[in-house]
C-alpha cells in the first residue's frame, strides 16, 4: 500500500501526529478549564466552540475551492501549533477562552482536511482496508499519549503538557510543509451550502450514517469532557492513575479498526455496528454502579466501553465512505459536523441531568440508554445498502 504511495505513508504519520497531540490534551481539557470556571460550567466553552467550528466546516468546500487544500492545512496547521503555543504561556481567562474555541475549531478542521486527502489517495484500494488501517495508526497515538500526559501532570503543570502538545504540532507543521507539498485538488462540488444539505439528507444511507455517528460522538462528547472530571475531582483518582486508567481504556481503538475493516469488505457492517452500540450501551451503564476507587476496576469497564465504540467508530465510517466519491467534499463535512454539534449537545443534556439527579454519576446511566438507539438504527441497514 506505501511502496508505491508516498503521499499515502506521509498522510498516516500526519494522522497519527495530529491524533497524539490530540489525545495529551483532549482528556485534561475540560480540567484544565475548571482552573478557570465552575467545573459544570465548563460544558458551555465546549458549546461555543462547537458552534464556531460547524460554520467552520460548512464553509470549508468554498475556502478549498479559492485556496486549495495544501495551503488550507498548511495555514490550519501553523495556526493549530500557534494556539496551543498561547495555552501553554498564559493563565488569563481574556486569553484562554477564545483561544480555546479557536483550537477546538481548528482540530476540526484539520481532521477534516486529513479526511480528503485519505479519500484522494487512498482510491485504488479497499476503503475498509484503508480506513480500518488508519483508525489504528490514529488510535494508537491516543493509547501512546495517555501515559505521557499521567507523566507529565504527575510531575509538572498543565503548561507543560500544552507546550508538549505544540511541540509535536510543530513538527506535524514540518512534514504538511516538506513532504506533502503539490497535492492535487478534486474537482470540489460547486454546490450552495443549502442545496449540499438537501441533498445529503435526502439520501437514506448517508442519514443512516450520519445518525450513528451523531451517537458516537455525543458518547466521546459526554465521556471526554465528565469522566476525567468524575474520577480525579469525585473519586480522587491521581492523574497517573488516571493516564493509566485511559491508556488501558483506548488500546481498543489499536486493535479493532484494521481487522473489522477488512472483515467488512466481505460481510457488511450491519451486525459489527449491532454488536457496537449494545456492548458500549451496556458498558456505560455499569459505569453507573461503580463507586469504588479501583484503577482495575474502572481500566476494565471503560476498555469493554470502547470495544464498543471502536467497533462503531470503525463501522460507520466505513459504511458512509463507502456510500460517497472523492469529490463529495461538502458530504464529508456535514458528517464530520456530528462532533461539533455532539459537543453542543452534551453540556446541555449534562446541565439537565446535574439539575434533575442526586449525583454526577446518573450522566452514564442516560448516556448507556440513549446508546440503544443505535442498535436500532443499525438494524435498519439493508443488504443493497453495503
Amino acid at each position: 500500500m506505501f511502496r508505491d504511495n508516498s503521499k499515502l505513508k506521509n498522510i498516516f504519520l500526519a494522522g497519527f501526529l495530529l491524533s497524539l497531540h490530540l489525545a495529551l490534551t483532549a482528556y485534561v481539557n475540560s480540567s484544565f478549564l475548571s482552573l478557570f470556571m465552575s467545573e459544570k460550567k465548563v460544558g458551555w466553552l465546549y458549546t461555543l466552540g462547537s458552534l464556531v467550528s460547524i460554520i467552520a466546516l460548512l464553509l470549508i468546500p468554498e475556502i478549498l475551492r479559492k485556496v486549495g487544500g495544501y495551503k488550507f492545512l498548511l495555514w490550519s496547521v501553523g495556526l493549530n501549533a500557534t494556539s496551543l503555543l498561547l495555552l501553554s504561556l498564559f493563565e488569563s481567562v481574556s486569553v484562554i477562552i477564545p483561544v480555546f474555541i479557536f483550537y477546538l475549531t481548528l482540530n476540526n478542521i484539520i481532521i477534516f482536511l486529513l479526511d480528503e486527502l485519505l479519500e484522494i489517495f487512498s482510491k485504488n484500494y479497499s476503503i475498509g482496508q484503508v480506513r480500518g488501517l488508519y483508525l489504528a495508526v490514529i488510535s494508537g497515538a491516543w493509547v501512546m499519549a495517555q501515559s505521557i500526559s499521567g507523566t507529565i501532570l504527575s510531575n509538572f503543570p498543565f503548561s507543560v503538557l500544552y507546550f508538549t502538545s505544540f511541540a509535536m504540532m510543530s513538527v506535524f507543521f514540518i512534514i504538511v510543509l516538506f513532504f506533502l507539498k503539490n497535492l492535487p485538488d478534486p474537482r470540489y462540488d460547486r454546490a450552495p451550502i443549502h442545496q449540499s444539505l438537501k441533498k445529503f439528507f435526502k439520501n437514506k444511507n448517508l442519514v443512516r450514517a450520519y445518525k450513528m455517528n451523531f451517537l458516537l460522538q455525543f458518547f466521546y462528547a459526554l465521556m471526554v469532557i465528565y469522566t476525567p472530571i468524575y474520577l480525579n475531582a469525585h473519586l480522587g483518582f491521581s492523574w497517573g492513575e488516571i493516564g493509566t486508567i485511559f491508556t488501558i481504556m483506548l488500546i481498543p481503538f489499536v486493535i479493532v479498526p484494521f481487522p473489522l475493516g477488512r472483515y467488512s469488505d466481505k460481510i457488511g457492517e450491519r451486525k459489527m455496528l449491532m454488536f457496537g452500540f449494545i456492548l458500549a450501551s451496556l458498558a456505560t451503564l455499569f459505569l453507573f454502579f461503580i463507586k469504588q476507587h479501583e484503577v482495575w476496576i474502572w481500566a476494565l469497564a471503560l476498555f469493554i466501553t470502547r470495544v464498543g465504540a471502536s467497533t462503531v467508530e470503525s463501522m460507520s465510517d466505513i459504511y458512509f465512505f463507502k456510500h460517497i466519491t472523492k469529490e463529495e467534499d461538502e458530504f464529508v463535512g456535514i458528517y464530520r459536523n456530528t462532533a461539533p454539534i455532539a459537543y453542543i449537545l452534551a453540556p446541555i443534556v449534562a446541565f439537565i441531568i446535574f439539575a434533575l439527579a442526586s449525583s454526577f454519576n446518573f450522566i452514564f446511566l442516560v448516556l448507556g440508554t440513549l446508546l440503544l438507539y443505535g442498535v436500532y438504527l443499525a438494524g435498519t441497514i439493508k443488504e443493497n445498502d453495503v
